[in-house]
C-alpha cells in the first residue's frame, strides 16, 4: 500500500483550518493541524511531513519567520504560504524565506489541492539524468539532495535546488525561461515570469556571492547557465 502524503497545516483561523483538514483528508492526505507555529515547530512532525501549508498572519512567530526556521531544519521540505497580501513585493519576501508557492485568500479548495500536488510533484521530479554534477568547486548530488561549494554545504529550498539541478544538468548550455517554467514549476506561474529572476537572484546570493568566481550566468535572449566561463 502506498504511504499517504503527510501535510502540516499551520492556520489560526479555526474555520479555515477545519476546511483545510476536511478537504485534504478527503483527497487522501494525512493531516496534522496547528494554530500557531511554535506548537508545530516543537511537535517534531517536520521529520515526517511531505509539505507544509503555512498562513502568514499567525500569533507569536509569524508565517515568514516560521518558514525560515523550517528551511533551516529541512531545507527541501516544501512550504506553501496562505496570504491575504496581493502585493508582489510581499510575496517575493516570502520566497526569500524559502516558500515554494503562494496561494492568496480567499481561494478555491480545488486550486489549493492542485497547487499542493504540483509542489509535491516538483520534489519527486527533481531534475537529474545523473545523480552527481560538478562545475569548478560547486557540486550537487540529486540523490542525497546536497550542494557543496568550496567545501561548504549550502542549504537551498526545494525550488532553488530544482533550478540549480536543471542548470547543472545542461552542462553550460543556456536554459530558457520557458524550459525553466515547464521543468521547475511544471507550467505557468501565477505572479508572472519575474519569479524566475527572483530565484536566479536567490541562487546567486547563495552560490556566487560568497565566492570570488561567479558560476551562474545570463545569456541575453537565450537563458541562464552554470559555467566557469562568463
Amino acid at each position: 500500500m502506498t504511504r499517504k502524503k503527510s501535510i502540516i497545516i499551520v492556520e489560526d483561523e479555526l474555520v479555515v483550518q477545519q476546511n483545510l483538514v476536511e478537504t485534504l483528508t478527503k483527497n487522501g492526505f494525512e493531516v496534522f493541524a496547528y494554530d500557531n507555529a511554535e506548537r508545530m515547530l516543537e511537535s517534531g512532525m517536520l521529520n515526517y511531513a511531505d509539505a507544509v501549508i503555512m498562513d502568514i498572519r499567525l500569533p507569536g512567530i509569524n508565517g515568514l519567520e516560521a518558514t525560515a526556521l523550517i528551511k533551516q531544519r529541512q531545507s527541501l521540505l516544501p512550504v506553501m504560504m496562505l496570504t491575504a497580501y496581493v502585493n508582489v513585493d510581499d510575496r517575493v519576501q516570502g520566497f526569500e524565506t524559502g516558500a515554494d508557492d503562494y496561494i492568496i485568500k480567499p481561494f478555491f479548495m480545488e486550486e489549493l489541492i492542485a497547487r499542493l500536488k504540483a509542489v509535491l510533484k516538483r520534489y519527486e521530479l527533481i531534475p537529474g539524468k545523473r545523480s552527481y554534477y560538478t562545475v569548478s568547486d560547486l557540486s550537487i548530488d540529486t540523490r542525497s539532495k546536497t550542494v557543496i561549494r568550496g567545501g561548504q554545504t549550502i542549504k537551498l529550498s526545494l525550488t532553488e535546488f530544482n533550478l540549480l539541478a536543471l542548470l547543472m544538468e545542461e552542462q553550460g548550455n543556456p536554459v530558457s525561461k520557458d524550459v525553466i517554467m515547464q521543468r521547475v514549476w511544471t507550467g505557468r506561474y501565477s505572479i508572472g515570469d519575474n519569479i524566475i529572476e527572483v530565484y536566479i537572484n536567490l541562487l546567486r546570493n547563495k552560490i556566487d556571492k560568497p565566492f570570488e568566481k561567479k558560476l551562474i550566468h545570463t545569456k541575453q535572449g537565450f537563458g541562464y547557465y552554470v559555467s566557469t566561463e562568463d
